[in-house]
């Protein structure tokens, strides 16, 4: 539920902050600056919550290293969307080197979206199994299990996990 905010937030400021300056609306200065600093509070609580929700649920292996592999993205998004917040905050309007690093946050966040609902809607993490999808098992997992043999070199990830 927390995560919405974040995703939603991030997207606003980048989005709010590039129009200003492409369309000349500098009314819209105070959107991405504002979206920026909740977006980042968002997410520590959303981190939060997503930690807690991690060690109370009981995932299968596989699960288990995709939701690793969640959480450290995570803390790598949530240190940087604080570092947005903070040089946002400090300008009165963005500088080109602050978009880039804001277009590279915003893409990481979406990754990271991607990746959150691919633990719930195709591996079922956290959520009650409802045999209710549209692509079988195996299918479903399948574009979550090939990024993270990218990511890790592994063939179908371990058979063990660490809580």
């Amino acid at each position: 539920m927390f995560v919405h905010y974040p995703i939603a937030l991030g997207a606003t400021s980048v989005l709010a902050d590039t129009a200003a300056l492409v369309a000349h609306l500098p009314s819209l200065l105070v959107l991405g600056q504002w979206s920026m600093a909740i977006a980042a509070a968002g997410a520590v609580i959303a981190g939060i919550a997503g930690y807690w929700d991690m060690k109370r649920d009981d995932l299968a292996d596989e699960t288990h290293e995709l939701v690793h592999l969640h959480l450290n993205s995570g803390l790598v998004l949530l240190t940087a969307l604080l570092v947005a917040a903070v040089w946002r905050w400090s300008l009165a309007e963005p500088t080109l080197f602050y978009l880039v690093f804001a277009w590279i946050l915003l893409a990481g966040i979406a990754l990271q979206a991607w990746m959150g609902g691919e633990i719930v809607y195709a591996h079922g993490g956290g959520v009650a199994a409802a045999g209710q999808g549209t692509a079988p098992e195996e299918e479903a997992k399948r574009p979550s299990r090939k990024f993270y043999s990218i990511l890790t070199g592994k063939a179908n990830g371990s058979k063990q996990h660490d809580r």
